[in-house]
């Protein structure tokens, strides 16, 4: 299930909040190498104390966290601001209510077949264009490699670079994400068949309805 965690409802959470930090410190420290803070084994940054909106894949009891995003207005600090304004062009003016930014982006480590990290991509990928659709969004930001472009374009995301750098030494690219329904219907298609296909090998097991567990305002 997907459960969107707000500052409001952050206290309802705190074993699903853990294993997203747990799971950031070891995506993004120990597979990727990122320059990050962890401490007791979880990945923070300042940006985790400007009431972000967090979606959080888990399991169907809401123990187990699968993977992970975080969103944040633009209007407020950014990551891109911050650290990746090189990859802005100077003509683009991305500052606005309708504008978020989503930032570690992340899956369970341990999800390696191909098809169930596709499927599991997509899940989080759906899930927030409905919480965005839902909250008036009508463009998503996010810095990203070429893996994570290939992904979200073989999703069925419309992505259009904006710009890149080579400071990190690999195109790391921006990207606007427009959001509307025709996207989202196409990106739940593709999520659907990318469960069908991770299910396959699976034969004796019935496939399971995904639930959408949110607590927006």
């Amino acid at each position: 299930m997907i459960v969107v965690i707000e500052k409001h409802n952050t206290h309802r959470h705190p074993k699903l909040m853990e294993g997203m930090f747990r799971l950031r410190a070891r995506v993004f420290c120990d597979r990727l190498g990122w320059d990050v803070q962890v401490a007791c084994g979880q990945e923070r940054d300042k940006y985790d104390d400007e009431a972000p909106v967090y979606l959080i894949y888990a399991d169907d009891e809401g123990r187990e966290v699968k993977g992970s995003l975080r969103l944040l207005p633009t209007t407020g600090p950014t990551l891109l601001a911050d650290l990746f304004s090189d990859t802005v062009p100077d003509a683009a003016h991305l500052s606005a209510p309708t504008i978020w930014e989503c930032t570690r982006f992340c899956l369970d480590d341990r999800i390696v077949d191909k098809e169930q990290r596709l499927f599991a991509s997509a899940v989080l990928i759906a899930a927030l264009g409905d919480v965005a659709i839902g909250a008036g969004i009508e463009s998503i930001i996010a810095n990203f490699d070429a893996t994570m472009l290939r992904l979200y374009r073989h999703i069925g995301c419309e992505v259009e670079v904006l710009g890149s750098t080579s400071r990190y030494g690999r195109p790391i690219y921006l990207g606007l994400f427009t959001v509307s329904e025709p996207i989202l219907h196409r990106i739940k298609a593709r999520m659907l068949e990318a469960r069908l296909a991770a299910a396959r090998p699976r034969e004796a097991s019935a496939p399971q309805s995904l639930t959408l567990a949110s607590a927006t305002r």
